[in-house]
């Protein structure tokens, strides 16, 4: 696995000698390229990767001698795989196609005079540095996963229960209204007549002598 490829691709991009620097995703794992315009010193190469106990394997020499076109169609331009151990087996079939795992690989670009160093790994990488004379820093550690957040477990949905009415305040009786009792009637008095005004003398004498006539018949 690389890390840090974007601070390596500017790193690396302004270099004399080199002509592209790029990161390609592959399904595999990440592959870091870098386009030199100029051949590569396997010897040189060489020498470092003996100390890292690597070597250089030759690939695919058969399918380099084919046709320039069906030679694209069969082979991506692997000239050459730096391996750390690898059997005299695995050797011979390396060059009949069969690419074997590797720190890194050399390519030619099959539509230019450019060779390619790809690098598989991180120790591709420390041996590319090296190469180039660069000092080589070990990427970051990656940061931790982020802790998860531990869910409250979901509490049991609680089934509809009857639950009682709250009971509710009496409400205020009104009063029994109180029979009416109709005060007894107060007895009337007559009217005091008036006083009627007395009679003249002449009337008062003759009303006597009427009275008096009336009593003796």
């Amino acid at each position: 696995m690389i890390g840090d490829l974007q601070r390596r691709i500017i790193e690396l991009r302004f270099l004399d000698g080199i002509e592209k620097v790029e990161h390609v995703p592959y399904t595999t794992g990440d592959q870091f390229w870098v386009r030199f315009n100029r051949p590569l010193d396997l010897a040189k190469l060489q020498d470092i990767l003996k100390k890292h106990n690597c070597r250089i394997v030759k690939f695919a020499g058969l399918m380099s001698k084919l046709p320039r076109g069906l030679s694209e169609m069969l082979w991506d331009g692997v000239t050459h795989v730096l391996v750390k151990r690898i059997s005299g087996w695995a050797e011979f079939t390396s060059s009949l196609g069969f690419e074997p795992e590797g720190i890194a690989k050399i390519a030619s670009d099959l539509h230019g005079p450019y060779q390619i160093f790809i690098a598989t790994d991180e120790e591709g990488i420390q041996v590319l540095y090296e190469y180039l004379g660069l000092k080589y820093t070990a990427p970051a550690p990656p940061p931790p996963p982020p802790k998860a957040a531990v869910a409250a477990p979901a509490k049991p949905a609680r089934p509809p229960s009857a639950e009682p009415a709250a009971p509710q305040a009496p409400r205020p009786v009104a009063p029994a209204a109180s029979p009416v009792v109709n005060p007894p009637p107060t007895p009337t008095q007559p009217a005091p007549t008036a006083a009627k005004p007395p009679l003249p003398p002449a009337q008062q004498q003759a009303k006597k002598e009427e009275s008096a006539q009336a009593i003796g018949s």
